[in-house]
């Protein structure tokens, strides 16, 4: 079993967890079929929206992951989006979300 990723999220974010965490695996499908095709204007689109989501919804490390994904885009550094996409992939398998109280 890996090794778990503890990610605290307000409670009042519940509902939308899950469906965000989904859409990351979709979004990361597609950079991988972008990779594949090389096309790094969608691999950059991609990463600039995990980038900016990921610290909306207490992921940080998912918004860091994002900007190398971005970064590595932008220079067209082919093994480098692979890995990184792998990396995020790896990520989300390991995440495990704990809801906290709002804080009001």
């Amino acid at each position: 079993m890996p090794d778990r990723v503890i990610i605290e999220v307000d409670e009042d974010l519940s509902d939308l967890i899950p469906g965000f965490l989904a859409h990351k695996r979709v979004d990361i499908d597609s950079v991988f079929e972008a990779v594949a095709r090389r096309d790094y204007a969608a691999i950059g689109r991609i990463a600039h929206r995990i980038k900016g989501e990921g610290g909306s919804y207490g992921f940080d490390s998912m918004t860091e992951m994002g900007r190398s994904l971005e970064h590595a885009a932008a220079i067209r550094d082919n093994g480098a989006v692979t890995t990184l996409a792998r990396q995020l992939l790896r990520y989300l398998d390991q995440v495990e979300v704990v809801f906290q109280p709002s804080k009001e």
